[in-house]
């Protein structure tokens, strides 16, 4: 890990184990130059790794930070101390409204009575998508390889959102039966491997009941 990636880590452990903090707590609790802070904090915000939290102290306002679950990703990812106290940390954080209706996003139940069971799934979700973001970064180093017809799968799905390819996209399906083809069978592929996860998944559950 390059210093400055290592910087950022203890910048964000420090969050995480104190914040919301602003610049000067973060100075505080981290004996880090404000220069240096200043600079992380941007590159943790740019990234979508940290975002303003309103402040609950009384008085004069000062922005304060606190993490996004996208940064919470990579710290358990690339940081032994967060994963091993994650479930404390979901149990700290869920007093934030910030933190709260980022959970309810990705589909977490933050009821009161479901905290005992929300934050063991949100290990889970820990332990997935962090891999998931490993890959992701395999994959954009070279490290890893996708078949291009994956990618350009992903792609054309990116650019369907700009009316002037989706008609470009629409008008080649109806003109190239090769291409039509290919991608019936990739999407009808795509259908399949996700009814029989659905059919596992419910035969499993059935099992535990």
């Amino acid at each position: 890990m390059s210093s400055t990636s290592s910087t950022s880590v203890d910048i964000f452990r420090a969050i995480m184990n104190h914040g919301p903090l602003t610049l000067y707590s973060a100075n505080q609790k981290t004996r880090i130059p404000i220069g240096t802070i200043h600079r992380h904090f941007k590159l943790l915000r740019d990234s979508g790794k940290i975002r303003v939290y309103k402040s609950k102290n009384k008085g004069r306002k000062k922005i304060e930070y606190g993490p996004t679950i996208y940064g919470i990703l990579n710290a358990y990812k690339d940081d032994k101390e967060i994963a091993e106290k994650i479930e404390n940390y979901f149990l700290i954080w869920m007093e934030h409204n910030e933190f709260q209706k980022e959970l309810q996003v990705e589909g977490f139940d933050i009821s009161p009575d479901k905290l005992k069971g929300s934050k063991t799934i949100f290990r889970k979700y820990m332990n997935y998508f962090s891999a998931v973001e490993s890959q992701i970064e395999k994959i954009k180093s070279g490290q890893d390889q996708v078949s291009r017809d994956v990618l350009i799968i992903l792609s054309s799905h990116i650019l369907s959102s700009e009316p002037r390819y989706q008609k470009m996209w629409s008008e080649l399906y109806s003109d190239l039966p090769g291409m039509q083809k290919s991608l019936d069978q990739y999407m009808e592929s795509m259908i399949q491997s996700y009814n029989d996860f659905k059919k596992n998944f419910r035969k499993n559950r059935s099992r535990t009941k």
